[in-house]
């Protein structure tokens, strides 16, 4: 059996004025179990930076940050963005499906907004 898993935004861009409130989602398709999400912000030249993780599909609060899920989506929400918060940010979904020997295969999807 074969990970068919997949993650996508919903949108390509989002331009807000500073200081507005501004909600991303990344949604997923999973064949195995569900393991954690993470979210990461990339500047122009630099590594990613993990912002917020969340081990379960349940609601968490770091600093101006937050996710939450809806099923298979997952929303990031930046409260009161600065200039400082203008980057890329990824969506990173961990999840476990069986091989045809039972082994567990960890996969990690990124993709970019």
């Amino acid at each position: 059996v074969n990970c068919q898993d997949s993650v996508h935004f919903q949108n390509d861009t989002i331009i807000i004025p500073e200081g507005e409130n501004v909600t991303m989602y990344c949604a997923f398709t999973l064949s195995g179990s569900f393991q954690g999400l993470r979210w990461y912000k990339v500047n122009p030249g630099a590594s990613p930076v993990h912002i917020i993780n969340a081990a379960s599909k349940a609601k968490r609060t770091e600093e101006t940050f937050t996710v939450d899920f809806q099923g298979d989506i997952c929303s990031l929400h930046i409260q009161q963005p600065s200039v400082s918060d203008s980057a890329l940010y990824l969506c990173a979904v961990h999840a476990q499906c069986d091989t045809m020997i039972g082994s567990p295969v960890q996969e990690l999807h990124m993709t970019s907004f």
